[in-house]
């Protein structure tokens, strides 16, 4: 059975790549010449560019090898990089998410006679604890904080402020298909578990009747689904659509009965009320009563003289979850750093502002930072799911040139993957490297720095587009290439 959750499957294809040997060839670089093994390309159709420079003692740069390496790919999660460079640049890496508790009125002998309201920061670390625990540590945190202050009951609702993070929380070309599932939802202001919510799926007891779909208590699953027979094995197909600004999901498409059930992360349609709601019970378990209900809405005294703290709690530093974006490839916690630059840098809040911000770091980095390749991006998100993302390799090893310089350059660097790491684990062997991946529908992509633990590495960008073939070809091809340039390094003539 297909399940369609994921636009970037392709369909498998043999395939042959054939790699021609052509020679040594002499490349003056900086004042010298460096062995380069050069190969011509498979005949595939194909879209290749690339940069490899190697940073000299001295800090200057000399090319080791280049292709296309000034012309616009779809960089997929190498755009991550970027996006994590310039949040270490503008919040550090010892930034924190807070989230704060408050009131407009005080609290009297344990009670508020008002709303206690959720002033969110956009959080992205709340997610239930190893081993499937039912608490999320930082709603209990704020629950007890609230008790320790002295209150026992709220006589009005628990209100979500919803004035910090205006407008659209994804890009406009960010299809249905990638919103509904855990690898594209949307950003969001208050959630748990990224946003999303488990179902579990199986067929029906007999061909004709709906699947059986167990989901969260308070979710209203509207099934469409139909349990067909065993000559459809494999070829069933199931949707789930968030109904958005609602409690509901939609479900339909046929189920073959003759296959196991199955459990899905979908995107949550209403995630700043159902992270609202698990903090009800939260404060409930700590002893503080709230009579009325969840209300998400703008509140008007946000940000004023008249709010009264309650309870705050702040996240991990930034540096403790870079490896969820750099190693694992995390698209949720991408966005959500990129709402947290559009809060923090820009001010608005609003998701395109933040990707504003990442662009405009691009563009102003310094003049002497392979100055004679100027920066080019177009950009849509944080993350690299758009297909509408646009960098050149030059591009990306300027923005990794620059990190090498900073303070926080270490701090990146740690987080990037290793051979046989993250999402590295998916491709064939490397030589040494701390590396950002890159997978996209037809693009497979890497960037980092080869011999990462030498004094003088590689950095690089490899970007293949419209690859027509299996992705294992161009990571097979990028890889190979990488290992070409590590040896001619090693045989560097004097």
């Amino acid at each position: 059975m297909q399940v369609v959750c994921d636009t970037r499957v392709v369909k498998r294809l043999c395939f042959v790549v054939f790699i021609l040997w052509v020679g040594p060839v002499l490349v003056p670089v900086g004042g010298h010449s460096l062995l380069i093994a050069q190969t011509r390309s498979p005949h595939d159709g194909a879209y290749r560019g690339y940069l490899a420079i190697r940073v000299l003692e001295n800090g200057d740069h000399e090319e080791i090898a280049s292709q296309n390496a000034d012309r616009l790919f779809v960089p997929a999660s190498v755009l991550k990089v970027v996006t994590v460079a310039a949040a270490l640049e503008h919040l550090g890496p010892g930034y924190r998410w807070s989230t704060r508790l408050m009131s407009a009125s005080v609290v009297t002998d344990g009670v508020l006679d008002g709303d206690l309201v959720v002033l969110p920061g956009g959080d992205p670390t709340w997610s239930q604890t190893p081993g499937g625990a039912s608490t999320y540590e930082p709603l209990a945190a704020l629950a007890r904080q609230a008790r320790t202050a002295g209150l026992t009951r709220v006589r009005g609702d628990l209100v979500v402020d919803t004035s910090a993070f205006p407008g659209r929380r994804h890009p406009t070309d960010r299809s249905y298909g990638d919103l509904s599932y855990r690898y594209g939802t949307p950003t969001a202001a208050l959630a748990v578990d990224e946003a999303t919510v488990t179902i579990r799926v199986a067929p029906g007891a007999v061909a004709g009747q709906p699947a059986t779909v167990r989901a969260p208590h308070d979710m209203d699953v509207i099934n469409h689904t139909m349990t067909v027979g065993r000559a459809h094995h494999g070829a069933g197909t199931l949707d789930f659509i968030p109904v958005w600004g609602t409690d509901s999901l939609l479900l339909r498409g046929e189920y073959p009965i003759s296959e196991a059930p199955f459990v899905v992360s979908v995107s949550d349609p209403v995630p700043e009320r159902r992270a609202a709601g698990h903090l009800l019970s939260a404060l409930a378990g700590a002893g503080v009563i709230v009579e009325g209900v969840v209300r998400p809405q703008p509140w008007p005294y946000a940000g004023t003289r008249r709010m009264i703290a309650v309870a705050e709690v702040q996240s991990r530093p930034l540096e403790e979850i870079l490896e969820r974006i750099l190693t694992h490839s995390h698209n949720w916690y991408a966005d959500m750093l990129t709402l947290a630059l559009a809060r923090e840098v820009d001010g608005s809040g609003r998701f395109e502002d933040g990707v504003s911000v990442i662009s405009d770091f691009v563009s102003g980095l310094t003049p002497d930072t392979l100055a004679e390749s100027p920066a080019r991006v177009w950009l849509q998100d944080g993350s690299g799911l758009s297909s509408s993302n646009l960098v050149t390799p030059a591009t990306i090893v300027r923005v990794l040139a620059y990190v090498r310089t900073q303070s926080w350059g270490d701090t990146l660097v740690r987080a990037l993957a290793g051979p046989g790491q993250g999402t590295l684990a998916a491709w064939p062997a490397v030589p040494p490297v701390a590396a950002k991946t890159g997978t996209l529908r037809h693009t497979v992509a890497l960037a980092g720095f080869l011999d990462a633990g030498e004094e003088t590495p590689v950095i690089f960008c490899y970007f293949v587009n419209h690859h027509p073939t299996q992705r294992r070809a161009a990571r097979s091809l990028i890889a190979s290439t990488l290992a070409g340039w590590s040896d001619a390094m090693r045989r560097r003539l004097p």
